[in-house]
């Protein structure tokens, strides 16, 4: 009896692990031929994709003409994403003229209707696509909606809505966006932020001078950083107004866009900020001066190449070693200030610049026989010697310059 009782219950077992068994290769068999129908569909889209973009594309100037009428392709979503894509690229590199041509036809296509519609009804990464590709079509309908989206839960959505006000180049888009920095409703990264105003501001950098004046605390210094970026000549009073903030990120930004302003009032406010008590400021000052490229300069930057700071000292070396008539005025000058290591940052300007060998000849000329050149050849000599020295008072920079 109890044989018989074993016999069945080992028998319940494999029929237990039998039905596992057949469960789990029923599911791997479900999986492959989801897998393998998924992959399947992906191609046959793909080529069906392939299909109508060479379609479109032999059709092209007679869709934008409306030769061909719209409800032959308006009807499937895949010619409209095609349309679309092909619209904007163009858009993305056409004339003033032939841009407003082609936001016509995305209007009488009602192209921008179903793209706001998928801008305020879609979900995820349709949305965010929606969004940015709303905003290559830098058409004014677009700024209500994306404004929308600007305070968005999620932040992946708030930044699509910054990026595509940004590439609409409307200075009416970037309204929006500092309105809501101002008010501190904003949360979104300073960068996307900071590119997205470039955009909107380039064409008309005047426009941004109103929101600089009224702004204050961190929205006023990333306004001035956007400032910097896109400044001209025509806004340099402006820029003197910020090289006197108390801030040193609105001083480093005044610095950098004072490279664009009249040298009447560019090199005085850039000597003030070569001698900044802030290292960054300094820094943006002399690059400044670098850019600028003019002999009135130079006593500016044979100050900087004095700096305790070692990066000031290398950019002012540089800006130095490209004024070719005076090198041998300016070298006298860094070896009578008796600081070796703007000596050496001065050789090493030299060496990458591939001046160092002329001016080492210059100084040998035997027709050159007097004192100063023999000693500062002397001094050009030795300080080539300890080139890798180190200065024990340099700050080590943990960060990257702002």
């Amino acid at each position: 009896m109890n044989s018989a009782l074993n016999s069945i219950s080992h028998l319940n077992a494999a029929l237990l692990w039998m039905e596992a068994i057949l469960a789990a290769l029923s599911g791997i068999a479900m999986l492959l031929v989801f897998i393998v129908a998924r992959r399947s569909y992906r191609q046959l889209r793909i080529r069906r994709c392939d299909a109508l973009t060479f379609k479109i594309h032999k059709q092209w100037r007679e869709i934008v003409r409306g030769d061909v009428p719209a409800e032959t392709w308006r009807k499937d979503p895949m010619q409209c994403e095609i349309v679309q894509s092909i619209v904007i690229q163009e858009i993305s590199a056409a004339t003033d003229k032939d841009r407003v041509g082609l936001q016509e036809f995305l209007r009488a296509s009602g192209l921008i209707d179903v793209c706001i519609e998928k801008v305020r009804e879609g979900r995820g990464c349709a949305r965010r696509s929606a969004m940015l590709g709303l905003g290559a079509m830098r058409v004014p309908e677009a700024i209500a909606p994306l404004s929308e989206a600007l305070d968005d839960w999620q932040l992946d959505m708030r930044m699509a809505a910054v990026q595509g006000l940004g590439r609409t180049g409307l200075a009416e888009a970037a309204e929006p966006i500092i309105e809501s920095l101002m008010v501190g409703g904003l949360k979104v990264p300073a960068d996307p932020v900071s590119n997205a105003l470039v955009r909107c501001f380039m064409d008309h950098p005047e426009a941004l001078l109103p929101y600089l004046r009224r702004s204050q605390g961190e929205p006023h210094a990333l306004l001035a950083h956007v400032t910097s970026e896109i400044a001209t000549a025509e806004m340099a009073d402006e820029m003197l107004v910020l090289a006197a903030d108390p801030r040193p990120e609105v001083r480093a930004s005044a610095a950098r866009a004072l490279a664009v302003a009249p040298l009447p009032l560019a090199i005085p406010a850039l000597a003030d900020l070569a001698r900044d008590q802030v290292w960054f400021v300094r820094l943006r000052a002399t690059t400044a001066l670098n850019k600028i490229g003019h002999p009135r300069t130079i006593p500016i930057l044979l100050e900087a190449v004095r700096d305790p700071n070692r990066l000031i000292r290398i950019r002012a070396a540089a800006a130095l070693s490209r004024f070719e008539q005076d090198r041998v005025a300016i070298l006298q000058s860094v070896v009578d200030s008796r600081d070796r290591y703007a000596l050496h940052s001065m050789i090493s300007a030299l060496e990458l610049g591939g001046g160092l060998g002329k001016v080492m000849a210059e100084l040998s000329d035997p027709l050159l026989h007097h004192k100063t050149a023999e000693l500062l050849l002397e001094a050009l000599r030795e300080g080539a010697a300890g080139l890798w020295n180190t200065r024990p008072e340099d700050p080590v920079v943990e960060s990257v310059f702002p």
